[in-house]
């Protein structure tokens, strides 16, 4: 492998678009789709896949619920409308920055590389770019990262098993009473069975249990994908019902700061609302719907990512 200079990872036969969309059947032979069918399903693949990258973003707004004076503060009002612009040029410098330096065929993108850390293309760029050492660096900062990452995903999970005990929907009695007991205000109970779940991070290193991780990660994307379509459907009937309330204009002066949109009052809105939330919403259910491709192309029909793939739609039906 050459290094690469400037675009000529974006030039034939590379070009910005996988050409070529693998499958790998049941038997570990692999098929081959290319031509526009092929970059399509390259790039419908990889849309589905990222998705999990950016599930969470809007995390920040959990910390609502233990926030004082949030009427008065302007903190959430400006983390929403800043992490979009922040993920936004984070996530596509660094792509572009990576895509300069790692073709798509690089070895160690297609599992020969000696290690999982050295399957990310950040660390494959700084190599190629002739700065190994700077790899160690990107491998910490992938461990900081991660921690961090876990810190306030038990923060979140174990706040939200809380709250469900307090409503009486975490199953049997017994373990309900248990997720609503608080220690100086925190959830002690709630937080340890959440750590617990963070031994399945132990899965990824072998072969087999990796292979159940990502599967996992994969259910757990397809899960998110309907909770924001489900979010933003909630937020379309709510505009309607603002809509109405205000062409009637009954309501009464000190609510005018909950249906007013104009009012300085109104807790938080942007530019094309309505219109980001039915984008969002088409969305979302459309790359639930045809997220299971793979498994349709794969000879023979693969039923256990079929499964994988739409299991979470019958569970939120029943």
């Amino acid at each position: 492998m050459t290094n690469s200079d400037g675009l000529k990872d974006w030039d034939s036969p590379y070009s910005f678009f996988n050409p070529e969309y693998h499958i790998k059947n049941k038997d570990g032979s692999v098929r081959v789709i290319d031509g526009g069918l092929g970059r399509f399903l390259g790039v419908w693949n990889a849309s589905v896949n990222v998705i999990y990258s950016y599930v969470a973003v809007d995390i920040f707004a959990a910390t609502a619920a233990e926030s004082k004076s949030l009427a008065d503060s302007e903190c959430m009002k400006m983390a929403a409308r800043k992490i979009t612009l922040r993920i936004v040029i984070l996530y596509v410098l660094a792509m572009l920055t990576c895509s300069f330096l790692v073709p798509y065929d690089h070895p160690f993108l297609n599992g020969e590389a000696v290690s999982l850390a050295t399957e990310s293309p950040f660390v494959i760029a700084v190599v190629e770019a002739g700065l190994p050492a700077a790899g160690e660096f990107f491998n910490g900062m992938y461990l900081f990262s991660s921690f961090t990452c876990a810190v306030n995903s038990v923060y979140v999970a174990s706040r939200v098993m809380h709250t469900l005990a307090l409503r009486d929907q975490t199953g049997p009695e017994f373990i309900t009473k248990r997720l609503q007991q608080c220690h100086a205000g925190v959830p002690t109970r709630a937080v340890l069975a959440t750590v617990a779940i963070l031994a399945l991070g132990y899965l990824g290193p072998g072969k087999g249990p990796g292979d159940r991780l990502r599967e996992l990660s994969s259910n757990c994307t397809v899960s998110f994908l309907i909770v924001y379509g489900i979010i933003c459907a909630t937020y379309l009937r709510f505009y309607q019902t603002l809509q109405e309330a205000n062409s009637l204009g009954n309501t009464a002066e000190s609510q005018n700061g909950v249906y007013d949109r104009q009012n300085p009052r109104y807790p938080y809105k942007s530019h094309g609302q309505w219109l980001k939330a039915c984008y969002g919403m088409v969305s979302c259910f459309i790359l639930l719907v045809f997220n299971g491709i793979p498994a349709f192309l794969s000879d023979p029909f693969d039923t256990r990512a079929f499964v994988v793939s739409y299991i979470s739609g019958f569970c939120v039906k029943q």
